[in-house]
């Protein structure tokens, strides 16, 4: 009797078909990113690059998942251009996730909080410099950035995605999800540790402590020249290079520089949030930690911040004494 080789066509059917709808195929992602960041103490540079790279491509399926069943032309780069046969064959150039953003929020009515939003971007611009020229960046960063979108994803899943499902998916997806909430706890709870070690050493001077732009923690003390990130060691070499930072992380409204009436460094910001009092934004200087009142004018003659008073003639104490 003669044995026949099998051929590929046998091989291949006798192997499962690759079947990963939107919404599981991006929960699996989660469960890449949490496995990721659970699988050392710390995690290895690759475990924290792959975190990185399935976090932004499970951002970017689920929030188009929410857009497809809104319409399944929103998920085009120009859904003037869409038809239903690029569509279903996936052939087809998608929208940007912050044009998925935009169109959630003014099409399907999707509410995204702006902290979320902010940092849904910072992941993607990280992603985009790891993939595209390599990327370089504190360990601990990363871990705070993806347990701050892991957190927003389990809530998005759960109030957007959720309801809609059949009852076979919504099985595999809440026996998924069960994993990652499990996986998210060891992180945050690796995160609140970390806190937990630098708020002793904080706390006596949280009026001058602001939020790092890398990692997002309260946790750098300005009034230094060169200021360092307790919570995941990022370092500037001076002050001016921490408030350049601050400025293209934290675009707020009001935020705007100006001299400072003590150091006299153009380094004092207003709308300035603070850890001893997060949600009362101040004018605090980077040079120096000088911080004004939330009253605050600009002197006439030198540009300068100032707590105004009767008869300054809208000039600061130190242009007022000038013969």
């Amino acid at each position: 009797m003669e044995i026949r080789p099998r051929n590929r066509r046998e091989f291949l059917g006798s192997q499962p078909d690759v079947d990963f709808p939107p919404i599981q195929n991006g929960i699996d992602y989660l469960l890449s990113v949490t496995l990721h960041l659970t699988h050392g103490d710390p995690p290895a540079p690759r475990d924290l690059k792959y975190a990185i790279l399935h976090l932004q491509a499970a951002v970017e399926v689920l929030l188009k998942a929410r857009l497809q069943r809104e319409h399944w032309s929103q998920v085009f780069k120009n859904p003037g251009a869409a038809t239903r046969a690029r569509f279903e064959s996936g052939d087809f150039e998608s929208c940007t996730t912050d044009a998925a953003l935009d169109r959630l929020a003014g099409i399907a009515g999707v509410t995204i909080p702006d902290k979320a939003v902010k940092t849904l971007g910072m992941l993607t611009k990280s992603r985009n410099a790891l993939q595209h020229y390599g990327l370089t960046t504190s360990a601990p960063a990363v871990e705070a950035r993806a347990a701050e979108v892991l957190t927003f994803l389990m809530e998005f899943i759960t109030a957007e995605l959720q309801p809609d499902l059949r009852t076979d998916e919504e099985k595999l997806v809440q026996r998924d999800l069960a994993v990652i909430r499990s996986r998210l706890g060891t992180i945050t709870s690796y995160l609140k540790q970390r806190h937990n070690e630098i708020r002793a050493d904080l706390a006596p001077v949280a009026d001058s402590v602001v939020e790092c732009p890398l990692c997002a923690q309260f946790a750098v003390q300005v009034g230094f020249p060169d200021p360092q990130c307790s919570f995941c060691h990022m370092s500037w070499v001076h002050s001016h290079g921490l408030l350049f930072d601050y400025l293209r992380a934290f675009d707020r409204p009001g935020l705007l520089t100006g001299e400072c009436p003590k150091c006299g460094q153009e380094e004092m910001l207003r709308q300035t949030r603070v850890a001893a009092a997060p949600a009362d934004p101040r004018t605090l200087c980077f040079g120096c930690a000088a911080s004004l009142g939330p009253q605050i004018a600009t002197c006439s003659d030198c540009a300068a911040f100032y707590e105004p008073g009767e008869g300054d003639l809208g000039r600061c104490p130190r242009c007022l004494a000038l013969p």
